[in-house]
């Protein structure tokens, strides 16, 4: 029933009309549970009304009152609307600017009750405040009241609507399969939902068990997928025993493996020839090296006579891969070839041809390969790289395409995203692992530093120094909708453009179209664009060595393993790379003292390894509404413990169709 309901479109609920809808399933915002897992990202105090003569200058504070008059000023749509409000204490004036509309709106006829939000401000012996919040008395229900974050150009007010429409749909009797697993620990699904939009107080401890039991329903369902897919696994795997390709590509490569490159090739080696399946996690810090030794891996597949193919979440990073690698095939006399969503008809024609007749060996693609027309002749090795970007059923899913009779795929997954090891062993307990550190000869530590975000004038001078000599820029930004913090892509393009108009910056971000993105890219890689404003997108499968300085905002919403990933873009060449930490004006003296672990630790796993310490399960209610491999809400390091006790004791039940397909990223990239 639960499922059922969190399954309906976003035209049942009130106010989503045809125009609405497609906005929002622009934003991956499809069902009404969708819309529902569009967690508060904090909460106001709205139990209280304030007399206007006890208001305090710069706070925020809920009044009432009786509008006095209203009158406008100036002009057409830019006209400006000033409300006169009084009650029993006193009187506000409230401004509205480019609100000519609100003229002819009867709800604010003089005379009318209202009861309004804002920041009251004193200007001139008398209070006022700007663009308040409002509605008319008789719509003001006391209580805790929820905020939310701006969604597909809707503001967080209106989101708070149509989340009250939603919470109404659900029927008093939904159930989650399980709510009877969870019953002795925390609420069932239903009610978990209600807190978390409707809270009765802000008591965090009851709103950290709400948010838990979303987590709980969530991680469960994916361990029990994981260690259903490992029992499937089962089976006979390709024994590779010919090791002449690979030995020649070895003492081809244009320097000697590291310690670490070298005893992860070992290991893969080993699997390889253990006439047993290999289904292994290569976890290496950012630029150690993971591409040579799967490159080695690869060559040994087809030295053999079968086929190898690399999974790789984005067409750049595909691109990459498939240049560098061919590089190092051509002179063994292998080639490797592209498969991405932009292909054209015919070459994918000729492509799918070769791989089912086993004339091509090798392929490197995006989730283009996972297509049911994509038939290999005899897959020995699938490789997915930067595993955590796709769904549990996507790294399965290339593994899995042999022909029947044949016998099993190897799977190696590869990540350069920083995971402790203990909560690698139990996200992915089904994998072996293997653990490279350290960075190839010839690299430079990039130089970190925090900034205050009053320091913009010496960054500028900076940045134009870094320009002049021929360095290239990323810029990373928070979020991509427009908000009052100018925080957004398109806020920081304009703003950097004014500094730097001979830059050509760009913006780039995950809801651009997939030309568009590749575009900004590929400008930037090029040169053509010398400095790019990006959300986390650019976080894997870029490499621009000129990129020497990267900038980022609010560093301190960033895990520190996420921020060594960010970090990872610059200093990829023999220049010294420089990594600017700016840290928001709330940041507290906790977030910059775990930003400061930066500036004099570059090891990724230790990096995380004090980020798990430090933050702890972390803050259950916040601004990241979805965390890695594909969860919606979890986070690897912030729910260590979480995810470590479910792996620990998970419970047999039966999830049902309804329920997997709600919780569907699993089954999905999240680039």
């Amino acid at each position: 029933m639960m499922y059922q309901t969190m399954a309906l479109p976003l035209s049942t609920v009130k106010g989503v009309g045809p125009a609405l809808e497609k906005r929002l399933h622009q934003r991956d915002i499809r069902t009404l549970g969708d819309l529902l897992l569009h967690l508060p990202k904090d909460y106001i105090d709205d139990r209280q009304l304030s007399p206007i003569a006890q208001l305090c200058d710069g706070v925020s504070a809920r009044i009432q009152g009786r509008i006095l008059t209203k009158e406008a000023r100036g002009y057409g749509k830019k006209r400006q609307v000033i409300i006169l409000l009084a009650d029993d204490s006193g009187r506000i004036r409230l401004n509205f600017f480019h609100s000519g509309y609100m003229m002819s709106d009867a709800r604010l006829s003089e005379g009318r009750e209202i009861a309004v939000r804002g920041v009251a401000e004193r200007w001139q012996g008398q209070w006022q405040m700007t663009h308040p919040e409002w509605c008319v008395s008789e719509a003001f229900q006391p209580g805790y009241q929820p905020v939310y974050r701006a969604l597909a150009g809707l503001s967080g007010k209106r989101i708070a609507t149509l989340i009250r429409q939603a919470l109404t749909l659900l029927p008093v009797a939904a159930s989650s399969p399980l709510d009877a697993v969870l019953a002795a620990t925390a609420s069932p699904l239903r009610q978990a939902l209600r807190e978390l939009h409707q809270p009765h107080d802000l008591d965090s401890e009851a709103l950290n068990r709400a948010a838990v039991r979303l987590k709980c329903e969530e991680l469960i369902l994916y361990l029990q997928l994981m260690r259903e897919k490992k029992r499937q696994a089962d089976c006979p795997a390709v024994s590779l025993q010919a090791e002449t390709s690979s030995r020649l590509m070895h003492q081809s490569l244009p320097f000697e493996l590291t310690d670490a490159q070298a005893s992860a090739w070992s290991d893969i080696s080993t699997d390889l020839n253990s006439g047993k399946r290999m289904h292994r996690l290569l976890q290496g810090d950012v630029g150690a090296g993971k591409t040579w030794v799967a490159a080695l891996a690869m060559i040994k597949a087809a030295g053999c006579g079968y086929q190898a193919a690399l999974l790789a979440p984005t067409e750049v990073l595909a691109k990459q891969h498939a240049e560098t690698l061919q590089a190092l095939f051509a002179p063994l006399g292998f080639t490797i070839k592209l498969l991405t969503g932009s292909t054209r008809a015919k070459e994918r024609r000729e492509l799918l041809a070769e791989l089912g007749s086993g004339e091509l060996k090798l392929i490197v693609g995006t989730h283009a390969l996972l297509s049911e027309d994509v038939v290999f002749n005899h897959l020995a090795l699938a490789l997915v790289d930067e595993q955590h970007r796709f769904g549990v059923r996507q790294r399965w899913g290339l593994a899995d395409k042999k022909r029947d009779g044949h016998q099993a795929v190897h799977l190696l997954g590869m990540t350069a995203t920083p995971i402790p090891r203990t909560l690698a062993l139990a996200l992915y307990g089904d994998m072996d692992l293997s653990i490279m550190r350290g960075m190839p000869p010839g690299r430079k530590p990039v130089e970190t530093r925090v900034i205050a975000s009053d320091k913009m004038k010496s960054l500028i001078a900076g940045m134009q120094r870094i320009l002049d000599a021929e360095g290239r820029i990323y810029w990373i930004v928070p979020r991509i909708d427009e908000d009052e913090d100018g925080l957004s892509v398109d806020q920081r393009v304009e703003l950097l453009k004014r500094y730097f108009p001979d830059a050509n910056v760009l913006g780039l971000h995950g809801r651009m179209k997939s030309g568009d993105k590749n575009g900004a890219l590929e400008a930037f890689t090029t040169g053509v664009c010398k400095m790019l404003v990006s959300t986390t997108v650019v976080e894997v499968g870029v490499n621009v060595p000129e990129a020497r300085l990267i900038v980022i905002e609010e560093a301190e919403s960033y895990g520190l393993a996420q921020l060594h990933q960010l970090r990872g873009r610059v200093g990829r060449s023999s220049e010294q790379g420089y990594c600017m930490l700016i840290a928001g004006d709330a940041a507290s003296e906790g977030s910059r003292t775990r930003l400061n672990q930066m500036v004099n630790t570059h090891d990724g796993l230790e990096l995380a390894e004090a980020d798990l310490a430090l933050r702890g399960s972390g803050d259950a209610v916040g601004t990241r509404q979805h965390g890695d491999a594909g969860f919606r809400l979890l986070n690897m390091a912030e729910d260590a413990t979480l995810i470590r006790y479910w792996f620990e004791n998970l419970p047999d039940f039966d999830p049902g169709e309804e329920m997997q397909r709600f919780w569907r990223p699993f089954a999905e990239s999240t680039d």
